[in-house]
C-alpha cells in the first residue's frame, strides 16, 4: 500500500492528476461550468467508487473527466439538453452536417430567426441547442417564464467553431456507454447506492437579488429546492453513497450543509451587468464524508476515475 495525499490507495490503483489523452470534452460553452475548477475538485472527490452519478448534468465538465471504463448515470431536467446528448449519442455526423450548414448562414438576423423557431425534429433542436449556445451572450442558457430562451446575440465579426469533429466522436462512444435520463433530481439521487458517488453541481443560489443570471428551467430552482436538495443527498449518503454538492456561499448553503464538510473554492464570476463586480469570488463544495478519513474505502474497490 501506498500513501498519496493521507490516503491509503493499492499500489496498482494510485490516483494520479495527468492529462490523458485523448478524452471526450464538453461541446458546450456553460455559464458556471466546471472545466476551470477540475483541479481544485477533483482532490476531494473518492478515488474508487462503484458507479458515477450526476443529476444535474449540464454541460458534464465533471462527467467527461470521468474514466471513460466507468458507469455512470447521467441526468438533467432541461428536456432539451436531454435530448441533445440523445442526438450526440446516436446521430452524430447528421448533427455536425447541419451545424456547417448553420454556420454558413451566420449572422445576427439567423441568430434571431432561429432562436424564435421551435423546431421538432431532434437533430434540428440538437443543432439549435448548439447555435445558439455557441453565439449566444457568453454561453448563458436562460428561459424566461414562458420556457423560451431569450438569451441576446453574441455580436462576434465571424461565426464560433461549433464543434470539434475528433471530440463529437469521443462525446458519442463515451454516452453510448452511460444511462441518460430525463427526471427530476431528486428522483436520480434515490438510485444512488452504497459505493457510488453523486456529484450535485446544482442552479446555485444567489449571493444577492441580482446576481441570479441562470433559469435552469422555466421554474427556476428555489430555496425550497435547495432544501429538497439537501434532504435528497443526505438519504443518499445515510445509504452508504459519497454525495458532493457544488453551490455558491450564500447563507442559505452554508446553514444547510453544516453538518457537512465545506471546502471553499476559488472560482471567477465573469457574467454580471456590472463590470466592477466581476472577478474572484469564493464558492462552495461540500462532502457527505470526512475525505481524509474516508476517502478510501476497501469495501468499494474500483479503480481511479478521474484525471485532469
Amino acid at each position: 500500500m501506498v500513501k498519496l495525499r493521507g490516503f491509503r490507495m493499492a499500489h496498482s490503483e494510485k490516483f494520479e492528476f495527468k492529462k490523458l489523452t485523448p478524452r471526450a470534452r464538453p461541446v458546450l460553452k456553460w455559464a458556471g461550468g466546471k472545466s476551470q475548477l477540475l483541479p481544485q475538485l477533483i482532490p476531494f472527490f473518492p478515488t474508487q467508487f462503484n458507479r458515477y452519478i450526476e443529476p444535474f448534468l449540464g454541460a458534464g465538465s465533471v462527467y467527461f473527466s470521468l474514466d471513460p471504463k466507468c458507469p455512470a448515470l447521467i441526468n438533467d431536467a432541461n428536456p432539451e439538453l436531454y435530448e441533445l446528448y440523445l442526438v450526440l449519442r446516436d446521430h452524430p455526423a447528421a448533427l455536425c452536417r447541419l451545424l456547417d450548414k448553420y454556420s454558413r448562414k451566420y449572422s445576427e438576423q439567423f441568430y434571431y430567426d432561429l432562436r424564435a423557431s421551435q423546431p421538432r425534429n431532434p437533430i434540428s433542436k440538437a443543432a439549435r441547442f448548439i447555435f445558439l449556445n455557441k453565439t449566444g451572450f457568453n454561453g448563458l442558457y436562460r428561459l424566461n417564464s414562458k420556457g423560451h430562451f431569450n438569451v441576446p446575440f453574441g455580436k462576434r465579426e465571424k461565426c464560433p467553431l461549433l464543434y470539434d469533429e475528433e471530440n463529437i466522436k469521443r462525446v458519442s462512444e463515451r454516452l453510448k456507454k452511460s444511462q441518460i435520463k430525463n427526471m427530476d433530481f431528486e428522483k436520480v439521487i434515490r438510485l444512488a447506492k452504497k459505493g457510488d458517488f453523486v456529484y450535485c453541481d446544482p442552479p446555485y443560489s444567489p449571493l444577492s437579488r441580482t446576481s441570479s443570471f441562470n433559469s435552469y428551467t422555466a421554474g427556476g430552482f428555489s430555496d425550497q429546492e435547495q432544501n429538497r436538495l439537501k434532504e435528497a443527498c443526505a438519504e443518499a449518503a445515510h445509504r452508504g453513497a459519497f454525495v458532493a454538492v457544488s453551490n455558491s456561499s450564500a447563507p442559505i448553503i452554508l446553514e444547510l450543509f453544516k453538518d457537512w464538510k465545506i471546502h471553499l473554492i476559488k472560482a471567477r464570476r465573469s457574467i454580471n451587468s456590472k463590470s466592477h463586480l466581476r472577478g474572484p469570488i469564493h464558492e462552495v463544495l461540500t462532502t457527505s464524508w470526512d475525505f481524509k478519513k474516508n476517502h478510501f474505502n476497501s469495501n468499494h474497490p474500483g479503480r481511479p476515475l478521474f484525471h485532469l
